[in-house]
């Protein structure tokens, strides 16, 4: 590593003193004091993480120090607030005599009672950041006598004083992550950190007080029982609750099994997976029965002020547009002289680890790798299911690993471990060549690879949102950190021995683009359509920011008369939350949304932009289509295992049709389609590689795998032709196009999208599509038309299976839907994540059937003007987001013929049944 970089490190304000707390209330001789006074301090920790300290001058710790008193004692706390957000001290279940927090530099003061015995958590009571280290237990016990008892190898139950135990562990269960303390016979408190091992004697007698602050978690201790509290029930399982919840008891270490090795952990599955369990070893007596501390915010990082020590970077899981993996330190990162423009990159050195939390999030998510150096160990690291909570990983092996969420594919964060033996930031193995590993099952991809490098790009562009294409500017500037990197050779070339090093900055890699114009759409350079559509095209603007409400995302409403934005659709009263695709009702007055990134659909009056209801339908909701038969809703449950049903006329889930059978690995449904006769609903199925054929009532008819036996193709949206004949599913990380026989679910072509692409050099020699999602078939039943979020608009034909075309996108480039033409024909209407303008494909401009020629025929602004109605302000990523796209009327086949007469006098007899001419 550069002395430049190590250099910062002497900006850190010495924090190196290892703390030892004596809590005295654990001595007799205190026993019966009534009243204790503690001081604390807030302090930002150096991987940006927050904890309390003891005092002023001690390091903050994770958890907070653990307070013993007696029932019916009094609890002073003078608290000051030395980080940047608000902080304040809340013990649910105990009276406390002030609920404010003290703002940056504030010091407030709380009065708790603790008039009930019991094992509380205390927390900063700060929106969620508390889960970043903000908390810390009390334990409040008998005024007189036994504390509690422990069953005996031979069964009997034996009371347990104060001055019997040998030592005591307070252990947090956050996230995925257990947070420790271990307490001695005579009161010291030593921080374990985070993932610790814990260690005893055999005979000792050890108490655990086991808290769960967030997600609900199975606690579990190999070869230990222990009692249920207040019973002589005997359990070696405690269920803590979503929100917060405690439990304590007391164990003799070893008792009826003697010395070994013996696990704990949650026992949800996905929580194991992603790394929440660890080692209680019982040495023979005469061992020392020491615990092995884990990840340490002060450790071995970037910045850090421990090198001697495991380190640890956490990346809070959140909502925010490019932020979606942000490190904790981001704001400090992006501070550093390097122009680093993404808060979701961190580094570390070898054996430190990576803490994921889901502090800022309404969804569920896996904690996915991407990408990791080749002969990483333990990779990928992946969970078998969504859920809220986090992880956490210890790397060993120097290199990029790419980090993602598997329900949100875009999502990225992104852990660079450095061997500070070599010049530069390691982004892959030192001693692989400097190469890496893909999800996908390519082994061995050199750094300096068109691909490779590529992937970067994709990063740097999706995480910074200074590097997206704002039309509003004229203007488009991409910059790349100045830090130096260390790749498998020349970039675009060969693999050279030791690989070389360059700032990411450097202009052989490409990557930086200068002032390139963006022309307004709608000027001469990038015209709108010369001929109107039909109706309106609804967007979903996901990313763009309002002041009414602190969750991103809005719908932009183009009308097609004049490719003017008419309204934006902020729905600030709900605090809508990355509203991601939309659907019609039968006669087009009201507008179904999914929000992705939550657990609701939301019902919009069309001709108002109102809200007619806010409807809770499952964990992270992708899709929504209408069954065409009775105009029932489908809600594809992202998230979950099934696709709930919405009675037409209704406002509540009647059913959900699971999409896997039960027991079975969740499928986790995202784009899905309906059949234009209502009676099948298909699905592409993210969690097992496969398209699913669901009976519109139920029952699984076809199962069908598109990844042709590789790893993580990632089936994402779903096109069927309009007489059902075929259905095509977009896999997203194969690049590929599966084509299925719609009766019989068979699988019938994969088409290549990278066929004509080599990965190492860069070279095309023919058309493209790298990374595609949406890809509906146009209501004619000609063509396919896949938005590839690699930046192509691919064009399929429908009769060979071929690619006949590609087109230009912005980066990001993601939705894509048909709506009618004034006059005949069809448009293509494609959004892009990363630019805020709407790109208007016209798929066959002749009306000849050749789709071969089919042409971008123009462009759209989704930035609001002064004209534009609005139920809230854009404050910031004006029109940005754009993912899914609904052109008012609906003109599929199977839809079009139940519009009301006043929309389908605006279409053409061929428009108004799309395949009976």
């Amino acid at each position: 590593m550069k002395e430049q970089i190590i250099g910062f490190k002497k900006r850190i304000a010495a924090l190196a003193v290892f703390m030892l707390l004596a809590v005295a209330f654990l001595s007799s001789s205190m026993a019966m004091a009534a009243v204790h006074s503690f001081s604390f301090t807030a302090k930002t920790l150096p991987n940006g993480q927050l904890g309390y300290a003891p005092g002023s001058d001690a390091e903050a710790v994770i958890p907070g120090p653990a307070l013993f008193v007696k029932q019916g004692d009094t609890i002073q706390i003078t608290l000051t607030n030395n980080t940047a957000v608000d902080v304040g001290f809340n013990a649910p279940g105990l009276v406390n005599n002030n609920s404010a927090k003290a703002t940056p530099g504030q010091t407030q003061n709380y009065t708790l009672h603790a008039n009930k015995t019991g094992t509380y958590v205390y927390h900063g009571d700060n929106n969620g950041k508390e889960l970043l280290g903000l908390f810390g237990a009390i334990i409040v016990d008998k005024k007189n006598g036994p504390v509690d008892s422990f069953v005996n190898g031979d069964g009997s139950i034996v009371p347990v004083t104060q001055a019997d135990l040998d030592k005591q562990f307070v252990l947090f269960m956050v996230g995925s992550t257990f947070w420790g303390t271990e307490i001695s016979a005579d009161g010291v408190q030593k921080p374990l950190w985070a993932a610790p091992d814990l260690g005893a004697v055999e005979n000792d007698l050890v108490r655990f007080h086991v808290l769960s602050v967030g997600p609900g978690h199975t606690f579990h201790l190999h070869a230990h029982r222990w009692l249920k509290k207040d019973t002589t029930t005997v359990i070696d399982t405690k269920l803590l609750n979503d929100g917060i919840d405690t439990h304590s008891f007391t164990i003799k270490a070893g008792s009826g099994v003697g010395p070994g090795d013996w696990q704990f952990h949650c026992h949800l599955i996905a929580h194991m997976e992603a790394g929440m369990h660890g080692s209680f070893r019982v040495d023979p007596v005469g061992g020392d029965g020491h615990s092995v501390v884990g990840a340490s915010p002060y450790g071995n990082i970037l910045l850090g002020t421990r090198p001697s020590e495991p380190g640890l970077v956490t990346l809070e899981v959140s909502d925010e547009p490019a932020s979606w993996f942000r490190s904790a330190r981001g704001d400090a990162i992006v501070g550093l002289p390097f122009d680093i423009k993404t808060k979701s990159l961190e580094v570390i050195y070898p054996g430190s680890s990576v803490n994921f939390i889901m502090s800022d999030t309404n969804g569920v998510h896996t904690i996915s790798t991407l990408l990791w150096p080749t002969g990483a160990h333990h990779m990928p690291f992946d969970q078998s299911s969504a859920y809220r909570g986090g992880g956490i990983v210890k790397l060993t092996t120097p290199g990029l690993y790419v980090f993602t969420c598997k329900v949100h594919p875009y999502m990225f964060g992104a852990v660079i471990v450095d061997d500070p033996e070599t010049d530069g930031l390691d982004l892959g193995n030192p001693a692989m060549d400097y190469k890496i590993d893909l999800v996908t099952g390519i082994s061995g991809l050199p750094t300096s690879s068109d691909l490779a490098v590529r992937l970067l790009k994709t990063f740097f562009i999706a995480t910074s949102p200074a590097n997206w294409q704002d039309y509003s500017t004229g203007v488009w500037n991409v910059r790349f950190p100045n830090l130096p990197v260390r790749i498998s050779g020349v970039p675009y070339g060969g693999i050279k021995n030791g690989g070389i090093a360059a700032p990411l900055s450097d202009d052989s890699l490409q990557l930086n683009i200068y002032n390139a114009p963006l022309p307004m759409p709608g000027s001469i350079e990038t015209p709108h359509p010369a001929t109107p559509g039909v109706g309106e095209v609804w967007v979903n603007t996901q990313f763009e920011k309002t002041a009414g409400k602190y969750k991103p995302g809005t719908t932009t409403v183009v009308d097609t008369s004049n490719w003017t934005v008419k309204r934006k659709v902020a729905l600030p009263e709900i605090n809508n939350n990355n509203p991601h695709n939309m659907w019609t009702n039968r006669d087009q007055s009201v507008i179904y949304q999914t929000q992705w990134f939550d657990t609701k659909l939301s019902m919009i009056n069309r001709e108002t932009g109102k809200l007619i209801k806010n409807i809770t339908v499952g964990n992270t909701p992708s899709h929504v289509v209408t069954l065409p038969s009775n105009d029932d809703l489908t809600i594809a449950i992202n998230g979950e295992n099934g696709v709930a049903i919405i009675p037409a006329g209704t406002t509540t889930v009647s059913k959900m049709l699971p999409t896997q059978a039960h027991g079975h690995t969740s499928a986790n449904p995202h784009g899905h389609w309906v059949s234009a006769d209502g009676t099948k609903i298909v699905t592409p199925n993210i969690n097992t590689n496969d398209i699913g054929i669901y009976g519109a009532t139920g029952g699984i008819h076809a199962r069908t795998p598109t990844g042709n036996n590789a790893p993580g193709a990632h089936p994402i949206a779903i096109g069927m032709m309009p007489d059902s004949s075929k259905i095509y599913a977009a896999n997203l990380l194969h690049h590929s196009l599966s084509v299925v026989d719609g009766a019989t679910g068979a699988l019938l072509d994969t088409v290549n999208l990278i066929a004509n692409y080599n990965h190492i050099t860069g070279d095309i020699s023919g058309p493209v599509g790298v990374l595609p999602i949406q890809s509906p078939v146009s209501p004619d039943g000609k063509a396919v038309v896949i938005a590839a979020t690699g930046g192509q608009i691919v064009i399929v034909d429908t009769k060979t299976d071929k690619i006949v075309k590609m087109l230009p996108c912005d980066p990001g480039c993601h939705g894509a839907n048909f709506g009618a033409k004034e006059g005949g024909g069809y448009y293509a209407y494609v959004t892009t994540k990363f630019g805020n303008r709407l790109t208007v494909v016209d798929i066959d401009p002749d009306n000849n059937g050749d789709i071969s020629d089919a042409h971008i025929a123009g462009y759209v602004s989704l930035v609001d003007t002064a004209s534009t109605a609005k139920d809230d302000t854009v404050s910031s990523l004006p029109g940005f987001g754009g993912q899914g796209v609904m052109a008012v009327p609906n003109v599929y086949n199977g839809w079009v013929q139940n519009l009301p007469d006043v929309w389908k006098n605006g279409l053409t007899a061929a428009q108004r049944n799309p395949i009976g001419h």
